[in-house]
């Protein structure tokens, strides 16, 4: 065993590993099978102390784990790409937290595996929020998780315009044959309302199973994404501004809307299985992108962090 053989520790539920002083890019190289291993049964493990200042030292941690790269094929919302596929995280306000979701969970194609490096970290208590996905089920009511689970989920968007991202940002295309080439091809339905706007529609799966391990996993943004998370006014403004076609909905997957009852009954499930993550400068937060959701607390300061979106890891 060389002298850099990763040192492991267990902290806040998750595995820790610290990377040395000298050469701690070589030892993650040495140290990878070993983190893979830990992330596939915990869902996510934490690296302190990298020398992660900037975009090209997430991009060195990236290539030493070995980790592919990984282009979403929609957009959620508005990032910063700093180039070597290095972005930012999700446009969101700093005062609001994020419920933890996966990676292009509302796609047939998405990552396997996030990388987030904390370059600056945020005043205060700001953490990461983790869901384990193998768990959430077994937090929710089992008529609810036994419907997520037979008829999967049915994601809605609309592009307006002058309103959030647009559809060529969303999907990188800039003509509407191109763009309808790609929607057939992802099984999204789609149609050109009167104003212009794009409304797309998407019958997905709920629970899928891991790749590797086998394990059934909660796999969808049905809380997230739905109306009934908005704030009363706001879910007010989009009423009264867009009807029935929203920027973002979500349902069950015959098309039946989500209750109240159940949007607090999934945040419950996602509150009972999450595990709470500090963070500190030069941490990298790697997660399983199918077993793990990754979501934020309210954060203050100016912190500053990065993210790659990987894969074949």
């Amino acid at each position: 065993m060389s002298k850099n053989a990763p040192t492991l520790k267990e902290e806040k539920s998750i595995p820790t590993f610290e990377a040395p002083v000298d050469s701690p890019f070589s030892w993650l190289r040495e140290a990878t099978a070993a983190i893979r291993d830990q992330m596939l049964v915990h869902g996510a493990v934490i690296v302190h102390g990298l020398p992660i200042d900037g975009p090209d030292g997430l991009a060195e941690a990236r290539n030493s784990l070995g980790v592919d790269n990984f282009t979403p094929t929609e957009a959620f919302n508005h990032r910063s790409d700093f180039g070597k596929h290095i972005l930012s995280p999700i446009s969101w306000p700093l005062d609001r937290h994020i419920c933890p979701v996966q990676e292009s969970s509302f796609s047939r194609t998405f990552p396997s595996v996030v990388l987030t490096a904390c370059v600056t970290p945020p005043d205060g208590d700001g953490r990461a929020y983790l869901g384990d996905a193998r768990r959430i089920g077994r937090h929710l009511p089992a008529h609810l998780a036994d419907r997520v689970r037979t008829d999967g989920w049915t994601m809605a968007r609309t592009f307006h315009a002058g309103f959030g991202i647009s559809w060529q940002e969303a999907f990188s295309r800039t003509d509407h044959a191109s763009l309808e080439e790609l929607l057939r091809t992802e099984g999204i339905e789609y149609e050109w309302l009167p104003s212009g706007a794009l409304h797309t529609v998407r019958h997905l799966p709920g629970f899928i199973d891991h790749p590797v391990t086998g394990d059934v996993c909660w796999f969808n943004q049905l809380s997230f994404l739905n109306a009934g998370s908005l704030e009363p006014a706001e879910r007010r403004f989009m009423a009264r501004a867009f009807g029935k076609y929203l920027p973002m909905d979500s349902f069950f997957g015959d098309g039946s809307p989500l209750s109240e009852e159940d949007v607090k009954a999934i945040d419950h499930a996602y509150d009972s299985s999450r595990i709470d993550v500090p963070w500190r400068r030069g941490d990298l937060l790697i997660t399983d992108n199918v077993s793990m959701a990754l979501g934020r607390s309210p954060i203050a300061g100016a912190p500053e962090f990065l993210v790659a979106l990987g894969q074949g890891y």
